[in-house]
């Protein structure tokens, strides 16, 4: 018995029979050994395609699930068969591994533990066939494991150039994307479909319209709490990743390093937080890093920007960051003598960069997510994923900012690359 959870998009149920899916034209029947049962079950398979692709909740085709389910469990057996004989040719292990998905659609018993078997047996003997991980990958998002399914889709086209992957692997990719929560990845296979000029689809144009719903547009007249446009999660004992979407910026700190300030105001988006405490001439000191992100003014420049925080009358004088987040950064080192008395000068050190608009927002902070525990319930069960904060539109201005004092400037730097080391934006 299958037991699967999916995330409800919206009041419409997410699974639809599929238009224009074509696992099926990946297999070139040319390639298979050239026997009348063969062929027959692969002429079968593709006709039955329509009615296995996915696994549907409700039966809604004039043929019968039965009928379906029993010609495939027929082709699956022919084609198992065959394989005794020709264990090494890869054509038929593609193509048996696809059948047995389609049968697994169909709850045909054993046909999971089948297209397992035949799909990784496929990827030994023809490690660079993309099609056995393809199917491999797809099966799994139909199953309880979305996100390793997700996760070999996204490691596949990680290795290929889009073009060059079918338009019915960009289809799946869509429907796993959609069960593990990563809209935007939804929205850049339909760029990509439509770029191959693939004609449109139903399911297409479904998932396309929820992924798009998924994003709150920013308004800058809107007063955001917190909570919604800053998201942490732990990556370890030590370490906390904070994101924001809407700021289009990811970071990692230590677990004790206290936030002091985070949000959005006055369309700026600001995380101001305390690195370690360091033993200074007197006690104690606590550097400081900010981080301000906001939308680039009309006719305001970077240096512009810069210049409004690094005063010149603080001695500005050049330094080179251990990493620089983007194409080019302004980097200045600030000194205002005495402030510390006996610790010392403060040090500021200023990073200012810039970041155009990406072409899909949202894209680089994404990744497949867990389905929820479903408490041992056989079945469907839904739930509906948060919503994601636009990017603020346009060009935005970047500004990190190093507080510190002299005597524990050196700590202090090193917890600056720490942060320069775990720093992603769009």
């Amino acid at each position: 018995m299958r037991k699967m959870i999916f995330m409800l998009f919206a009041l419409l149920p997410l699974f639809m029979a599929s238009q224009c899916l074509a696992d099926m034209a990946a297999i070139h029947a040319e390639r298979l050994p050239q026997e009348t049962a063969v062929l027959a079950a692969f002429d079968d398979a593709k006709q039955l395609e329509p009615y296995s692709h996915t696994w549907n909740a409700k039966w809604q085709f004039s043929i019968s699930k039965e009928e379906v389910a029993t010609r495939l469990g027929k082709d699956l057996g022919f084609l198992t068969i065959a394989l005794k004989s020709h264990p090494e040719n890869a054509e038929l292990l593609v193509l048996t591994g696809l059948v047995a998905r389609y049968a697994y659609n169909l709850d045909v018993e054993g046909s999971y533990d089948s297209a397992m078997n035949v799909l990784g047996e496929a990827a030994k003997i023809a490690p660079a066939d993309v099609r056995p991980p393809w199917f491999l990958a797809t099966l799994k998002c139909q199953t309880t494991q979305p996100k390793a399914g997700a996760d070999e889709f996204l490691s596949i086209e990680s290795t290929h150039p889009w073009e060059q992957l079918p338009a019915a692997f960009w289809e799946d990719y869509m429907e796993c994307a959609s069960v593990t929560n990563m809209p935007a990845h939804i929205l850049r296979a339909a760029d990509h479909l439509e770029k191959l000029h693939v004609t449109d689809s139903k399911m297409r144009d479904f998932l396309t319209d929820i992924a798009k719903k998924r994003f709150d547009a920013f308004d800058p007249k809107k007063e955001y709490d917190p909570k919604i446009i800053w998201s942490g999660e732990r990556t370890g004992k030590e370490d906390v990743e904070l994101t924001s979407t809407s700021c289009g910026v990811q970071f990692v700190v230590h677990h004790d390093w206290p936030i002091k300030n985070i949000g959005l105001e006055d369309s700026r988006c600001l995380a101001w937080f305390r690195t370690e405490a360091y033993k200074a001439k007197t006690g104690k000191l606590y550097p400081t890093i900010l981080v301000m992100v906001k939308q680039a003014d009309k006719n305001e420049s970077l240096q512009d920007m810069l210049d409004k925080y690094a005063k010149k009358e603080d001695n500005l004088k050049p330094f080179i960051p251990s990493r620089c987040p983007a194409v080019r950064c302004i980097s200045l080192v600030a000194t205002q003598t005495g402030m510390y008395g006996k610790d010392g000068d403060g040090r500021a050190r200023f990073i200012a960069f810039e970041r155009n608009q990406p072409e899909f927002p949202g894209l680089i902070f994404e990744h497949p997510y867990e389905i929820p525990k479903s408490e041992g319930k056989e079945g469907l069960s839904y739930y509906r994923p948060n919503q994601t904060q636009q990017r603020i539109p346009g060009k935005l201005y970047y500004l990190i900012l190093l507080d510190t004092a002299a005597s524990i400037e050196e700590p202090a730097i090193k917890d600056l690359d720490f942060f320069l080391s775990n720093l992603t934006v769009e």
